[in-house]
């Protein structure tokens, strides 16, 4: 099967402008006047809201958040309330399933994996735990989260892998909608610094191997 994919790393990006750029590639897919392409970045500070959960599922009140200065947009994708910001490595796969051979179902497994593999790359055993909801585990520590929304068969949205971000942020939700998950990273794990960009290119080689993909830039 031939699966061709172009690789974007957007570096730092405001969520809404990513999101925007995430549509319009996702139309123009849909027509296929693009290939699959995969989106890396990582965005300034911003909560995000599953399809199925309007109401921010928050620890705090909503003006303390807006005191802090992050927004919380209302999103298309699966799953509950989501921190993302500086130091969380976020990839978004604008991706026809059925070119691919795919169901939504092995898709969201794949980006799970991808995940635990890049893991590796830093000595952490990830897993998935089968009585919670979707996404990668150290211990008992969610690491990685994952969310997507199809439309006519194309993906968008994705996953994130928290490599080293504020952890501070993920104290004012209870993240995925459940009160008492604890939130770690690849940096407080291994009691490191890591950087962005060697991170992301772990996460694409991953994601180019396990679909064995042929990647262009």
């Amino acid at each position: 099967m031939d699966r061709t994919l172009t690789l974007i790393n957007l570096g730092r990006t405001d969520y809404n402008q990513c999101l925007t750029l995430q549509r319009d590639i996702q139309k123009q897919r849909v027509k296929g006047s693009i290939e699959n392409t995969l989106l890396i970045t990582e965005h300034n500070p911003v909560f995000t809201l599953g399809r199925n959960h309007p109401t921010p599922n928050l620890k705090v009140s909503t003006g303390q958040i807006e005191a802090e200065g992050i927004p919380i947009v209302q999103t298309e994708r699966g799953g509950d309330i989501t921190y993302h910001g500086p130091g969380q490595l976020v990839a978004y796969g604008i991706i026809a399933l059925r070119e691919w051979g795919l169901s939504a179902y092995a898709y969201i497994d794949a980006l799970e994996e991808i995940m635990i593999r890049s893991l590796k790359t830093w000595g952490l055993t990830g897993e998935r735990k089968q009585k919670m909801t979707r996404g990668v585990w150290v211990d008992t520590k969610k690491i990685g989260s994952v969310g997507i929304s199809i439309k006519r068969g194309v993906t968008m949205h994705g996953a994130s892998l928290n490599v080293a971000p504020e952890m501070i942020h993920f104290s004012l939700m209870n993240p995925c909608g459940f009160e008492n998950l604890e939130i770690t990273s690849v940096q407080k794990e291994c009691a490191a610094s890591y950087d962005f960009s060697e991170a992301a290119k772990v996460f694409a080689k991953e994601f180019k191997e396990f679909f064995d993909a042929k990647i262009t830039n």
